[in-house]
């Protein structure tokens, strides 16, 4: 399933008290398609999402830590030492370019 954004606005529910109510915040939140806000004590306190946001989560972090450390690299420097050797060009396999 992919996620169109921006994302819905969540639910909220307060907290659930038994077993059945945990499971039935559960079922919404995989039912729907849609994050529920779960509440303590009148505040804000976790989330459920459904699993194709936890993979937008994963995903994003991962960008952003990828692009924290392109940020940090010598590129320059890493051209001159990394680059493929003559032998890699010669090759008959093909190439991502």
């Amino acid at each position: 399933m992919t996620l169109t954004l921006p994302m819905p606005t969540p639910g909220h529910i307060n907290e659930p008290r038994t077993v059945e109510e945990y499971a039935n915040v559960l079922s919404r939140a995989a039912a729907d398609g849609l994050p529920v806000i779960v509440r303590r004590g009148g505040s804000d306190f976790a989330a459920v999402v459904p699993l194709e946001y936890l993979d937008i989560v994963e995903e994003a972090l991962a960008r952003s830590e990828a692009e924290r450390g392109a940020g940090h690299m010598d590129w320059d420097r890493l051209v001159k030492t990394l680059a493929p050797s003559q032998e890699w060009f010669d090759r008959e396999e093909p190439k991502p370019f």
